[in-house]
């Protein structure tokens, strides 16, 4: 089921202190990655990278190479992090109405016999024509950079739902976390927003909560901690 308005309630991490607490951590654990302490906690965590692989794969949002791209690590200090790269679907034209553009005063369209017919001005103003076809391109330009924003939006909601829905799948003490770190490649959002990483995270002993009922559903997503850069 998916959740619309989800990431609205989510807490955003984007203060210096967060974004460099994660950053320090992954560097300082980095020397001191073990493997899990049991088999059925690398089976848990397999299972997990399948179905983040599946869900980026069905995603209408984001567009991987090819899978596995997810990989899995147990982080004895903080829980598990999950990793992949991807970029965001180019091919989302919500909004985007060609046949209403207007390249100026130096054509027009009418129906002849029930076909639509272009005509062409004997003398067009090139300058007006130049103008009109700059503007539109702007316009375009500027649904194009709202459509990368829905399409990001609609799929870091996604990754919320995992962390929802699956999150609780690893065995983890309740003070651990549960993390999901996406590397972007789209280089055109990328500029725009100056930050090429979504860090969603959650305590495991929450998501062990919101499985069994006793946390709702708007309460846990208060409880992400969502940080980018």
């Amino acid at each position: 089921m998916k959740r619309n308005a989800k990431t609205q309630g989510v807490r955003i991490g984007r203060t210096v202190t967060c974004v460099t607490a994660l950053v320090a951590l992954a560097a300082a654990q980095a020397a001191a990655v073990e493997p899990p302490p049991t088999r059925k906690m690398t089976r848990q965590i397999e299972v997990m990278e399948r179905i983040i692989d599946q869900v980026l794969l069905d995603s209408p949002n984001f567009l991987i190479r090819s899978t596995p791209v997810v990989r899995g690590t147990y982080l004895p200090e903080t829980g598990v992090l999950f990793t992949f790269d991807a970029s965001l679907v180019e091919h989302d034209w919500d909004g985007i109405e060609f046949k209403n553009w207007n390249f100026g005063k130096g054509f027009r369209v009418e129906e002849r016999d029930g076909k639509r017919v272009i005509i062409i001005d004997d003398e067009p103003d090139e300058d007006e024509i130049e103008r009109e076809v700059e503007d539109s391109l702007e316009e375009w330009r500027t649904k194009r950079r709202e459509r990368t924003e829905r399409v990001y939006v609609r799929g870091k909601t996604e990754m919320v739902d995992v962390l929802l829905d699956y999150g609780d799948t690893v065995t983890l003490d309740s003070n651990q976390w549960v993390v999901i770190m996406g590397f972007l490649t789209d280089e055109d959002f990328i500029d725009r927003n100056r930050f090429s990483r979504l860090i969603l995270k959650a305590k495991a002993g929450d998501l062990e909560g919101y499985a069994s009922g006793k946390i709702s559903e708007e309460e846990m997503v208060k409880r992400i901690v969502e940080a980018e850069y």
